[in-house]
């Protein structure tokens, strides 16, 4: 059994990445896990959704989850 879950990333986690991704795993992960498979350190993740809303860095994702990963955002 697979898990396939969408990646959305924001602003600057898009540079050299990707805006949106489809991905498919054998086993259940969690977003700790996600983060090194996607090259994205956690300390660049400030804000994390699951399915639009906040979850724990430890959360098991499951089928058809779509995750929103933001960065720090600086304004002047």
């Amino acid at each position: 059994m697979s898990i396939n879950v969408t990646v959305k990333l924001f602003a600057s986690l898009r540079q050299g990445r990707f805006d949106l991704k489809s991905l498919s795993f054998d086993r259940q992960i969690t977003l700790t896990e996600l983060l090194p498979l996607l090259g994205i350190p956690k300390e660049e993740i400030v804000i994390a959704l699951i399915n639009g809303k906040a979850a724990p860095k430890d959360k098991p994702l499951a089928e058809g989850d779509v995750v929103s990963l933001f960065p720090l955002i600086g304004g002047g």
